[in-house]
């Protein structure tokens, strides 16, 4: 019910509604009140404080930071040998045929060849090596830590050690396999005895800063002396493996503890012969209990055991069976995280099994350098200049070829005169497994 008089005059009556009804103005007094009050806010705000030292600062580096930076990035194996103008090679140093140092501190194998050869290419001097003799225990940590630049220790190639930390491979440079050596002389007598054991302390002590280039061998074309020889490998039945080992059937046979001794105790098994393994701790005493007499037999590596029948008193009263039991692709070993080092080792030994294939070795290689044959001259750098791609001289794979030589020269070196078959350690086109990817 309203309390106005109902008397009133219409004028009030008016004043009244127009009084209820929003004025005009409060929108525009709304609009100055929140910007008086916006002004007030942003005058009272204070600047952003400094940041502190522990804040990271995010303003792009000065020049000196990033030559600080630059100079700090760790650098190549690469750069690091020419700077230091010499390789680090890691070797046996007691294997004939691979590795040894004679008494007068000089050097001799496939594998110091190698490490000459990269020198060769490297920096130019196949001279500039030093050997660093290891045993098979620290070879790994030795290229892990930095101690070598390559490890050339008949080394073979598997995949566990491939997957290790920081742990690669280069192209094998001899196929080799599991063996078996057998006494067909007389057995030696106490007077007689003799230790040729590669680790004899009585053995001359590796000088690992002495070097020796190598000696030039007669001319080796691709197909090399010993083609005539074959190497079998494990026959395939059971049948034909009993005739092949049918001359070990109850003999005693020295082997080392591990894989060699779980591939020959498979292997005689599979060919039901009866044998008497005698399982020792180390290859050391296996050939020291062999040249002894107490074992009839000895299986290890055939690189080693004619490395090690060399250095017996009567090496023909010793024969390696023609068959081997186990694949033992020995290949350089390198550090994992090092592409381009990797890359230039990788490419020496191509250039070895290349120069081989072509017919082009440390006595011939002269004729070759006014060629027409594209092939040929990509080669040999005439033509184009591969090494750059590689960090390396134009004349990289010639220096190899004149300072070391090819496949042929470095095995006729230094395993043919052990009469180690070459086998599987032919080119390609000769029915073998060394075969490089294309120089191009």
């Amino acid at each position: 019910m309203s309390l106005m008089p109902k008397h009133l005059p219409k004028t009030a009556v008016l004043l009244k509604r127009n009084a209820q009804k929003p004025s005009r103005q409060t929108p525009l007094r709304q609009w100055c009140f929140f910007a008086s009050l916006t002004i007030a806010l942003l005058s009272g705000c204070q600047p952003a404080p400094t940041p502190s030292p522990t804040v990271t600062p995010t303003a792009t580096p000065t020049p000196t930071t990033a030559t600080t930076i630059k100079d700090k990035a760790p650098e190549g194996i690469l750069e690091r040998v020419k700077a230091r103008g010499k390789l680090i090679c890691g070797v046996n140093g007691k294997l004939s045929g691979f590795s040894y140092v004679d008494e007068k501190g000089v050097w001799s194998g496939l594998d110091v060849d190698y490490c000459q050869a990269i020198a060769a290419a490297v920096l130019g001097d196949a001279k500039a090596v030093e050997f660093k003799p290891l045993l098979a225990k620290d070879r790994f940590t030795a290229i892990q830590s930095g101690e070598i630049d390559v490890l050339m220790r008949n080394t073979t190639h598997t995949l566990t050690r491939d997957v290790a930390t920081n742990i690669s491979f280069a192209p094998t440079t001899f196929f080799d396999g599991q063996g078996v050596m057998l006494r067909i002389g007389a057995k030696p007598t106490e007077s007689k005895t003799s230790s040729p054991s590669p680790t004899d302390p009585t053995s001359p002590s590796p000088s690992p800063t002495t070097s020796a280039s190598p000696t030039p061998s007669p001319s080796s074309p691709s197909a090399d002396k010993d083609s005539s020889k074959t190497d079998k490998q494990t026959p395939k039945t059971s049948e034909e493996l009993a005739i092949a080992l049918k001359e070990l059937t109850d003999k005693k046979i020295c082997v080392e503890t591990g894989i060699n001794a779980t591939n020959l105790e498979s292997t005689f098994k599979e060919a039901n012969i009866a044998i008497e393994s005698i399982i020792l701790p180390d290859l050391d005493e296996v050939l020291k209990t062999y040249a002894k007499g107490d074992c009839e037999a000895i299986s290890s590596e055939k690189s080693q055991l004619a490395a090690w029948r060399s250095k017996l008193p009567r090496p023909a009263d010793h024969k390696i069976l023609d068959l081997s039991l186990s694949r033992e692709p020995l290949s350089p070993a390198l550090v994992g995280n090092d592409d381009r080092w990797r890359d230039v080792v990788t490419w020496i030994i191509y250039a070895t099994f290349y120069a081989d294939e072509l017919g082009i070795n440390m006595n011939n290689y002269t004729i070759f350098r006014d060629t027409k044959n594209p092939e040929v001259a990509r080669f040999l750098g005439t033509s184009e200049s591969l090494g750059i791609e590689l960090g390396l001289a134009p004349d990289w794979t010639t220096q190899i070829l004149k300072q070391v030589g090819n496949y042929s020269d470095i095995y006729n070196r230094n395993l043919a005169p052990l009469d180690i078959p070459r086998g599987l350690n032919r080119t390609w086109k000769q029915g073998g497994l060394l075969y490089s990817m294309p120089f191009r």
